[in-house]
């Protein structure tokens, strides 16, 4: 058995990683998931959050996910997001513009609808700023 897998991390319009990886890490509703090689299979919802994985060469890197899923099938993993980030590529200062107008439309009293969307881009912009604290 190889303490490795084949791991696929694809945006909406890129490919954000593929390559060989010893684990990973992502944020869901119930918390935190990971998978090592030879995880069982599994579909997995994804939140917006801070993402952690460790490709072939040992080095932990960190990223800002959207909503997705993973997929986890015969010791492959397929990640589809809308979008991922390093650290290092975050603008902090739009983020906090955006996560102050997501507040506000909340506060807008509209429908149910656009509540949850508003609420969906505050998570998004929350996870961000939490991944690039971590340059600090």
């Amino acid at each position: 058995m190889s303490n490795r897998f084949h791991l696929r991390i694809f945006e909406a319009d890129s490919v954000f990683f593929e390559g060989e990886a010893e684990s990973v890490i992502v944020p869901t509703i119930d918390g935190e998931y990971g998978v090592l090689a030879d995880h069982e299979n599994i579909v997995v919802p994804i939140e917006p959050g801070q993402m952690v994985f460790r490709p072939a060469d040992g080095k932990d890197l960190l990223a800002a996910v959207s909503s997705g899923m993973m997929r986890v099938e015969n010791g492959d993993v397929l990640i589809l997001v809308e979008s991922a980030e390093h650290p290092e590529d975050i603008d902090a200062a739009r983020a906090r513009e955006e996560a102050a107008a997501a507040k506000e439309a909340m506060l807008q009293k509209r429908s149910a609808q656009e509540y949850m969307m508003a609420e969906a881009a505050l998570r998004r912009q929350v996870a961000r700023l939490k991944v690039y604290e971590v340059l600090k």
